[in-house]
Formats: C-alpha cells, sequence, structure tokens
C-alpha cells in the first residue's frame, strides 16, 4: 500500500474536492483522481460519492480514511521507535463527553499525575457525537462516555464502531428522573412529571432525548424546560427546588448535593447505562495510562468492593442522605 494514496484520500475527504485536495498536495487533479481510482480498486469498493456537493465520503470511504489514519499515524512513529526502542512522546489525549463529566475531577486528574508523572495529559470535553469523530481521526487517544441500549455511544451503536477500537465497560449505572427532596408530593406518573418545570440538558443528550421517548409512549409533553449546559449545574439546580430532572444515579450519589436530592419512583422510568472507555489502538505506554484513569474513573464511583453499597447510601423513600466524595 502506498502511503500517498493513503494521504491522498485524507486530503481528499478533508478539502471535499479533488481540485482541493490537488492544491494542498501539489498535485494535478487527474493525479490525485488517479490515486484514488487505484485505492477505489485494491479495496474494490467506491470511496466518494461524486454526486455529492461538496463530496463526501461513502460509508466504505468512512472507514478507509479511519484506517488510513491510524496507519499514517503508527507509521510516524516508525523510525523513532527503530532508532531508540520506544514509542514517541507527547500528550495522552483524552476525550471526556458531558455525560460523564462529573467523574473527571481535579483528583482524578491528580492521582493520575502521581500514578504516572511523567505523562502529558491533554483533555478535551464535548458531546459524545462530536467526539467519536474525533477518536476516529486520532485527535484523541480515547472517548469516557456511557453507553445506552437506546441511543448507544453518541447516537452510534457499538456494534457499528471500528473494529479496531477497544470498549472497556467500567461500571453499570441508571438513568432516572429526581426532584429536590423537600417535596412533600413528588409526582408518581410521567403525566405528574411532565406538569413540573424540568430543568434539562440541551437536546443531543441522551438523558433528554430518553426523556422524550418516556413523554411520548405517555402521549404527554414537558410543559416547562428549563435548559442548562452542564450536567452538575442540572443537579445543583434540582437540589434547589428549581425543577425536576432525568440524569444518571451515581452522579446524583457523588453530589454534594445529594442530601437535597430525591429519586423519583415513577414506574417504567428508569434505563441502564454503562461508563464506557473506548480507545483506538495506541502505544502500550499510552494504554497504561488509560488503564490507570479507568481505574480511577471505576473505584472513584463507588465500583470497588470496599465502595458503599446502594442500600447504605439509599434510604428514607430514596432520598439520598449521605453522599460519598469522588476521590474517596
Amino acid at each position: 500500500m502506498d502511503t500517498r494514496e493513503l494521504q491522498t484520500l485524507i486530503a481528499v475527504a478533508e478539502e471535499k474536492s479533488f481540485h482541493g485536495a490537488a492544491g494542498r498536495l501539489g498535485l494535478t487533479q487527474p493525479a490525485v483522481t488517479r490515486r484514488i481510482q487505484r485505492l477505489e480498486t485494491r479495496t474494490g469498493c467506491i470511496l466518494f460519492d461524486r454526486a455529492a456537493k461538496p463530496l463526501r465520503p461513502t460509508p466504505a470511504g468512512q472507514r478507509a480514511l479511519t484506517e488510513a489514519r491510524d496507519l499514517l499515524r503508527r507509521l510516524s512513529g516508525f523510525a523513532e521507535i527503530v532508532k531508540t526502542g520506544t514509542t514517541p512522546g507527547g500528550p495522552v489525549k483524552i476525550g471526556v463527553s458531558h455525560g460523564v463529566a462529573p467523574l473527571v475531577t481535579a483528583q482524578t486528574i491528580r492521582k493520575l499525575h502521581q500514578n504516572f508523572p511523567e505523562t502529558h495529559l491533554s483533555l478535551r470535553s464535548g458531546w459524545a457525537s462530536e467526539m467519536l469523530p474525533m477518536l476516529r481521526r486520532g485527535e484523541i487517544d480515547a472517548l469516557l462516555s456511557m453507553d445506552e441500549p437506546q441511543t448507544g455511544i453518541g447516537g452510534i451503536p457499538s456494534s457499528d464502531l471500528p473494529k479496531s477500537f477497544r470498549l472497556d465497560a467500567l461500571f453499570d449505572d441508571e438513568i432516572v428522573p429526581i426532584g429536590p427532596a423537600d417535596d412533600p408530593h413528588p409526582p408518581t406518573t410521567i403525566a405528574e412529571l411532565a406538569e413540573r418545570p424540568l430543568v434539562l440538558l440541551p437536546e443531543g443528550c441522551s438523558f433528554r432525548a430518553l426523556g422524550n421517548v418516556l413523554a411520548h409512549r405517555r402521549g404527554v409533553s414537558f410543559r416547562e424546560i428549563l435548559e442548562v449546559s452542564a450536567l452538575d449545574l442540572q443537579i445543583e439546580m434540582v437540589a434547589a427546588g428549581i425543577g425536576y430532572g432525568i440524569t444518571a444515579k451515581r452522579y446524583c450519589q457523588l453530589s454534594r448535593s445529594a442530601p437535597s436530592l430525591l429519586l423519583l419512583d415513577i414506574p417504567d422510568a428508569c434505563w441502564p447505562m454503562k461508563v464506557i472507555l473506548l480507545r483506538r489502538p495506541t502505544s502500550a505506554d499510552i494504554d497504561m495510562v488509560l488503564d490507570g484513569l479507568a481505574k480511577i474513573v471505576t473505584d472513584a464511583a463507588g465500583a470497588t468492593a470496599q465502595a458503599p453499597s446502594a442500600s447504605a447510601i439509599m434510604h428514607k423513600s430514596n432520598r439520598i442522605d449521605e453522599p460519598y466524595e469522588l476521590d474517596a
């Protein structure tokens, strides 16, 4: 396989035209076309939809693009590995989806630095749907996110991810409706919940998407929605009595606002989810750091044998009275 053809594939995809790729690579447009045609002959697949404006990769082209970026990224360190026997240095780039952001605190990063003092970390946050393409392109090494049966990971079923990706399920959780603990008459049905003010994350968030599904199934719509951009802010506003929310059960247990929160007992308003670490093929050194991150997050979330059980935390009609610290 000629690496120049792989570089051309990437250039055409990023420039969204053969003409733009030619200018970027210093080639003629026919030369760019011939390279892509050779790749298509080798793979037996059409890699670009020529009828689309602007030009875009076909599904096969997207897969080829992911693999091309991965191959070139690994080849770029080949000479250094041969000369020194070590993988080239650089930051370990970790993406954190908004849905699991409360699990990554200053204590988490401090512990990671203590365990790997020579490692340079680069953290980026965003919606999982935004971070997945970055993982495919090699802009991040791993994505800490959530996997839910109906919405998957950022809207993508885990079965549709590249086979080269490694998915580690860190621990199980639930998505549940919550309210303020001092409400003497909390809602017990979806219809009642829909009549209360709701504090929700923006459209695109899995928590909100599941709330919409739940309301649709019951033939109701939410009456009043206050939209916030961060999960911890949502939890704090619910605890303050501003409204109700739909979020992850464990985040409520981890929150300092836990004594002021109530898990609502509403039939069929509970969904299983997993917190996961999704990673692309990297070096053994980077994998070691990512394994360390996975353990820190799992331990902090109370998933180890030493963590308090749910029965020790939840009592008094689902009120959360004993929060535990994220770095416990």
